[in-house]
Order: C-alpha cells, then sequence, then structure tokens
C-alpha cells in the first residue's frame, strides 16, 4: 500500500510539472480558449447589462453650422485651432473619423495640422472605405495604404463570414498623416439595426476598422500575439487585459438605441481664451474623457457614421471585464485536483474510477458556470482536469482488483443416532 502511494504521488507531481510547462509554453492554449469561448456563450446576456460611463466624447463639427467655418469642410488651420483647445485635456487617444483630405492640390497649413497632431499620445485618422455587396474574393482596391493597413494574425471560426472590403474611397491627405495610424471608417444597416464592422475582408486576411484600431490601442493589445478575434458562433474580439467585445456572426458591432455618448460642439472649443464659450460641465467631461471622437456630423438620416463610432466606442470600453485566476490561485487549483486525483487512484474502487473522475470534472464544470456568470471569472481548465484523468488512470492501471474468495463447503457430517 505504501508503495502504491509512493508511486502515484510521484506520477502526480510529474505530470503536474509538465502540465505547468505546457501551460507556459501555449501547448494547452487552444483547449482554454475553446473553454472561455463556451463559458462567454452561457454568459452572453452580462455583456448587455452595461450602460456607458463617459470614458468617450463626440466633438461634433456640425453641418449645420458650416456657415462658421472659413470654408467647408473645415480646412486645416479649423482643425488645427480646435486640436489646439483640446490638447490642455490630455486625452489618451483621438480618433478623427473625417478623412482629412481637401483634393489637390494640398491646402496650406496642412502640415502644421500633422504638427498639431503629435502632442496626443494616439491618433487613429479614419479612411472612408466601400463594403462589397456580396461576399468576394476579388482583392481591394488599397492604394498607398496596402502595406500601411495592419492585419489580425489570430482569428478563429468562418472567416469568410466578415464583411468584404471593396474600396477605399478617401484617405487623409499624404501631407497630414505622420506618424498617425489610419483607420478603415465603414458601417451598414441589417434589419433596421446599424452594425459596425470589426475587421473587413480583403480575400483571406481580415484588416481592423478603426472601431477595432481604438479598442486595440486602449487595451495595448497587438494584432499579432495581444489579441484573439473570432467569427461564427460565440463571435467576439478578445483583447488584453479581460477585455471582450462581444460582436454577430459576421463580426459586426451592433450599436444599440440606448447607446448614449457626452457630445460637444467643436464651435465652442475654437472660440478662443477670449470668449470661453465651454461650460464647466463640459470641462470636466474632457477631464474625464480617454478617447475624443472627432468628425463632421450630418443629420443621422444621411450619415451617421461619426455617431456610431462614438457611441460604439463609449459603451464598448464600459463593458465589464473577464477575470481569469492569478496563478497563485491557480496552483490552489491545480492543488485540489491532485488531491483528487490522489484520492481517485487510492481509495475508489478500480470499477468505479471513471465514474468518479466524471463526477468531479462535472462539479467542477459546475462550479465555474457558477462564478463566470455571477463575476466573470475564470480558470484555464487543462491542467487541473488533466490531472483528474491521470488520477482516473492510476487507479484503473496501478490497482489489481482483490480476487475473489471461493467459498468452501464444509464435508457433511453423517448424523449418528
Amino acid at each position: 500500500m505504501l508503495m502504491r502511494r509512493l508511486i502515484t504521488l510521484l506520477c502526480l507531481s510529474g505530470i503536474v510539472g509538465y502540465l505547468g510547462y505546457a501551460q507556459k509554453s501555449g501547448a494547452w492554449e487552444r483547449v482554454d480558449e475553446w473553454f472561455l469561448d463556451f463559458l462567454i456563450a452561457n454568459a452572453r446576456e452580462r455583456f448587455e447589462e452595461t450602460s456607458p460611463d463617459g470614458q468617450v466624447v463626440l466633438i461634433e463639427i456640425k453641418e449645420e453650422d458650416r456657415a462658421e467655418y472659413a470654408t467647408w469642410p473645415p480646412p486645416p488651420l479649423d482643425w488645427q485651432t480646435l486640436l489646439k483647445a483640446l490638447r490642455p485635456y490630455e486625452p489618451d487617444m483621438v480618433v478623427i473619423t473625417t478623412p482629412l483630405n481637401w483634393g489637390r492640390p494640398t491646402p496650406d497649413f496642412a502640415p502644421a495640422l500633422a504638427e498639431a497632431l503629435l502632442p496626443f499620445p494616439s491618433v487613429i485618422l479614419g479612411v472612408e472605405s466601400e463594403l462589397a455587396d456580396q461576399p468576394t474574393d476579388q482583392p481591394a482596391f488599397q492604394g498607398d495604404l496596402k502595406a500601411v493597413l495592419p492585419r489580425f494574425r489570430q482569428a478563429t471560426g468562418d472567416v469568410s463570414l466578415a464583411p468584404s472590403l471593396k474600396t477605399l474611397i478617401t484617405a487623409p491627405d499624404p501631407a497630414v498623416r505622420g506618424t498617425s495610424e489610419m483607420g478603415l471608417v465603414s458601417l451598414r444597416q441589417v434589419d433596421g439595426e446599424w452594425r459596425l464592422p470589426y475587421a473587413l475582408r480583403d480575400r483571406d486576411t481580415l484588416i481592423p476598422t478603426a472601431l477595432a484600431q481604438a479598442l486595440s490601442r486602449h487595451s495595448q493589445s497587438p494584432y499579432a500575439t495581444g489579441q484573439r478575434l473570432r467569427l461564427g458562433t460565440g463571435a467576439g474580439a478578445h483583447l488584453q487585459g479581460g477585455r471582450f467585445i462581444p460582436l454577430t456572426v459576421t463580426g459586426e458591432y451592433t450599436v444599440r438605441d440606448q447607446d448614449k455618448v457626452p457630445t460637444l460642439n467643436a464651435l465652442d472649443l475654437m472660440a478662443g481664451e477670449l470668449a470661453d464659450l465651454t461650460s464647466e460641465t463640459d470641462k470636466d467631461l474632457l477631464k474625464k474623457a480617454d478617447v475624443l471622437v472627432i468628425g463632421i456630423t450630418r443629420d443621422e438620416a444621411i450619415d451617421p457614421s461619426t455617431q456610431l463610432y462614438a457611441r460604439a466606442l463609449n459603451r464598448a470600453l464600459s463593458l465589464p471585464k473577464l477575470r481569469v485566476l492569478s496563478q497563485v490561485q491557480q496552483w490552489v487549483i491545480w492543488g485540489i485536483a491532485a488531491l483528487a486525483a490522489f484520492w481517485i487512484a487510492l481509495n475508489v474502487k478500480r470499477s468505479k474510477t471513471l465514474k468518479a473522475g466524471a463526477a468531479v470534472i462535472f462539479v467542477a464544470l459546475i462550479l465555474s458556470l457558477l462564478a463566470f456568470q455571477s463575476q466573470l471569472l475564470w480558470c484555464p481548465p487543462t491542467t487541473p482536469v488533466a490531472l483528474v484523468i491521470a488520477g482516473i488512470l492510476l487507479g484503473r492501471f496501478l490497482k489489481a482488483e482483490k480476487p475473489a474468495i471461493a467459498s468452501v463447503s464444509e464435508p457433511e457430517v453423517p448424523v449418528t443416532t
């Protein structure tokens, strides 16, 4: 009995060491990702309960105010004045949904506008794009931005479901691009709902849109290793820091009617110190905002793109975050699983080890579902489940069934009278 315990303990210790190494090397990553997708699919409603908390502020350049600007669309000098007024509020990111392009020749002060963008930590300049009416494998026209636009590196599911990019329509003038990131701006209406593609398909690759780029920048999630995009059933984008963005099966973000965003008029900010038209309430909004979305706004029945992107970002940044157990907490779970495996291997009858192990895994699954649905808390399952399976195997192959003891009948004793 003592020898069996030592062998079981040594086997489990070796398995724990190997599984720990395998988890760090990413060998079980796909299994953990599948389990997380399963948990999210059973708690999808948790991502519908949130309300925007004002991390995004929309700066509107209203078309109805076009007479107040020097020309229309506003020239680089007006944009420069606006950015100069926003600089003291130190936003983490500026997203300009309206393509900064005035045709040829490039107007004066365009290079100065590029310099006005430099003080902001992160800038995304919108590129107007057109979607294909039907899925297509034809290459999209990307002009001189083909080598500039990023690509997703980790995408699972049916990539062909993503909306197809047809062509780029208007890109920022090369004189204002500087070090800014280019972001595709597109939208479509499906069954009365506005959808913003998270990614657009160009043959067998996926290009992030301005929405994806803003969320990636904000969460510091590189496209190559820092995030995972899933299409099809359970579609969503997994970003760093436990941020999850729920998407439709086609990889699009649905903007709800109740999604709102704080809004300011660009003219009030451009008035200058001599005629400060910005209220203290608006100044407080700008101080608290992480992201500023700036663009020309028109009647939403004509072109709602700027408003929709601001509303979508504001809600996406307020979604609850997924929480994974810390490494120490995972070690505790591993220890519990190892004890369960030890118990199965030594104390459960050989014929019942499979049932006992299945019962342990089932209870763990139920607890995992409850923890995730209530707290969005989860633990990678590969190591603890593998330990329980190891306990089942050890119980079946290291333990011999007790031989049946044949009953020996006593010889009949003759009865004498």
